[in-house]
């Protein structure tokens, strides 16, 4: 009597796992391409950024103000419509701003007068904006490890 509850118990089991997982389809789409950290410092008289070249893809601006005034950051592409700014940045204080670029080409890293009345604008020194150069798509982040 165990023996045929033992096997009536095996077979289900069997009939079950048997069952489970199949039949499905799984759309194994690539990643992204893992961020790039970018840093820029602000100073009095520039805006420089390193590295200056990256290949398209998410891209993390990590900004440090050492200019006298607070100041913003504007990227800018070559149409000249903003794709990512910060809000004011103190001086001595950071800030950090995230864009995904898609399309390959020259883009400006400037900055912006956040804060600061009219006549203030008017009265700024200007501050000479970076180039940044970015390239092809980088390759998807899929082999690599620990990441999200």
């Amino acid at each position: 009597m165990r023996r045929c509850k033992f096997g009536i118990l095996a077979a289900v089991l069997a009939i079950v796992a048997g069952g489970c997982g199949g039949g499905g389809t799984f759309a194994n789409k690539p990643r992204p391409p893992t961020p790039v950290n970018l840093t820029v410092y602000i100073d009095n008289s520039r805006v420089s950024v390193s590295p200056a070249s990256v290949g398209a893809g998410l891209v993390v601006f990590i900004v440090t103000n050492s200019a006298d005034k607070t100041e913003s950051l504007n990227i800018v592409n070559r149409d000249g419509a903003g794709i990512g700014t910060t809000g004011p940045i103190n001086p001595q204080a950071t800030a950090q701003v995230t864009v995904d670029f898609r399309d390959p080409g020259e883009y400006v890293v400037s900055t912006g007068a956040s804060g600061a009345t009219e006549a203030q604008q008017h009265q700024r020194i200007e501050i000479r904006p970076a180039r940044i150069h970015i390239g092809n798509q980088r390759p998807s982040s899929s082999n690599q490890l620990l990441q999200p």
